[in-house]
């Protein structure tokens, strides 16, 4: 049976018409996903969070059913993410996120701490902070869209048409569970990202890489909330929490029989890291 999200709620935030679900009363957890995928990815863990927290997934600007942002660097997004919180009167959230969603989160936290009660980053090569060693050839596999994704035009012109085996690659070489992400669950995502503009956003956030990774160096402070680190045993593991030292003390932690979709492969998991992290 395939999970089912809450309904979908739209707000208007300057040029961009952002996408959110929403489900649960008390203090409000704030998720954002990642790429090639949605606020969907947060399916499993929303109703369980949902129980004692008040849990909000908005979809990246530009992705999934969010309208588009004027830029993409993480600095630009995460300003929009800011006055979407201010707009719903929320105070501080607890910050959750995964993948490209967690370079949003981490440019937030540097730019907004003000808005935060704890944050939690969920295996991403965060920009500015990951290191060089990720990004060596032998390592091919797992970051050799960081590169093919930053040129303009080409792969827009070699996915577009092929959208779901090229989407389908990323969860059947990134996962350690295959059966985390069945056909129905793939075909969401497909979805949302068929067509050149489509696809196109999504690569935007890694056009733009450099300039989130210059933005984020360029912040020289340290956070003072809570940080917790959560790495795929079979994807970046304790690597994104050796990223985090430069500019936090994080709480690292390896999710054992884990791939890279953290949420989807290892959902309990996930929600029992997330308690821990927010303190509840």
């Amino acid at each position: 049976m395939q999970a089912q999200m809450p309904d979908a709620k739209f707000i208007q935030i300057e040029s961009t018409k952002l996408c959110y679900y929403e489900q649960g009363q008390g203090e409000v957890i704030l998720l954002l996903h990642g790429w090639p995928q949605t606020s969907y990815v947060w399916r499993k863990v929303i109703p369980k969070l949902a129980k004692r927290n008040r849990v909000i997934a908005v979809d990246l600007p530009g992705l999934g059913n969010s309208g588009s942002a004027e830029s993409y660097d993480t600095r630009t997004v995460a300003a929009i993410i800011s006055k979407f919180i201010t707009a719903q009167k929320i105070g501080k959230v607890h910050l959750v996120s995964h993948d490209v969603g967690s370079w949003v989160a981490v440019s937030f936290a540097l730019q907004h701490e003000d808005q935060l009660n704890t944050l939690t980053v969920i295996d991403a090569a965060i920009p500015g902070f990951i290191s060089d060693a990720v990004f060596k050839p032998e390592n091919a596999k797992k970051i050799w869209q960081f590169y093919f994704h930053a040129v303009a035009d080409i792969p827009e012109l070699l996915v577009e048409g092929r959208e779901e085996a090229y989407l389908s690659w990323y969860f059947s070489n990134k996962s350690f569970v295959k059966s985390a992400i069945s056909v129905e669950d793939r075909d969401v995502y497909v979805k949302a990202y068929t067509g050149k503009d489509r696809l196109g956003r999504g690569f935007a956030y890694y056009r733009a890489f450099n300039l989130s990774a210059e933005n984020n160096r360029n912040v020289q402070r340290r956070l003072t909330i809570p940080v917790w680190a959560l790495g795929g045993q079979y994807a970046l593991g304790e690597q994104i929490g050796n990223a985090l030292k430069a500019i936090a003390e994080p709480k690292v932690v390896v999710i054992k029989d884990c791939g890279h979709y953290v949420p989807e492969e290892q959902p309990e998991e996930t929600v029992k890291y997330i308690r821990m992290a927010i303190g509840g």
